[in-house]
């Protein structure tokens, strides 16, 4: 049985090709999740998705301490707000 997507996001270090971003997205669609808003400027490249939990454990334990080649972290989304 597949694991429940959860909403995460992934950002991306600076040095990252778009090609790399488009390969993460199309695994993580591959495995289930879905993409729900991306981010391409010059403070935040990458995208919020809901991504499968056991996918997401796995990409981050590939992405502690900068040690992914292309991904800067990947962290639970949550709704920010303000005061």
């Amino acid at each position: 049985m597949p694991s429940a997507s959860k909403p995460y996001m992934v950002i991306f270090k600076n040095s990252a090709p778009k090609s790399a971003i488009e390969q993460e997205i199309k695994a993580i669609e591959e495995a289930g999740g879905t993409l729900k808003q991306r981010f391409d400027s010059d403070i935040m490249r990458g995208f919020a998705a809901a991504v499968p939990e056991t996918y997401a454990k796995g990409l981050e334990a590939k992405s502690v301490n900068g040690q992914h080649e292309h991904i800067e972290y990947i962290e639970p989304d949550s709704e920010v707000k303000t005061m």
